[in-house]
């Protein structure tokens, strides 16, 4: 398997993966999809032999900002409250 994993500053890029063969291809989409992970198949110009052929592999899309937030949030347990008298002060 190669990966192709983009710096932060390509805009519009994502990781990619391609496959030396059909079983590591299935295994990692097998994996990909226990893992709920989204992911494209697409194929790939590669330069071989000074010739271009197609490699299919995969691109695991960059998640949005928002979800990323949302995983992030912790989560807050509420305390449970007090149960006494409040003084109160009376002005004369």
């Amino acid at each position: 398997m190669k990966i192709f994993q983009p710096q932060d500053d390509d805009e519009g890029f994502a990781t990619s993966f391609t496959f030396d063969d059909s079983d590591e291809q299935q295994n990692f989409a097998d994996f990909l999809n226990n893992m709920d992970i989204a992911f494209l198949k697409s194929k790939f110009p590669v330069i071989d032999e000074g010739k271009v052929r197609y490699q299919t592999g995969f691109v695991v899309p960059r998640a949005e900002e928002e979800d990323v937030e949302e995983e992030e949030v912790a989560v807050v347990e509420e305390k449970p409250k007090r149960k006494g008298k409040k003084v109160v002060e009376e002005s004369a």
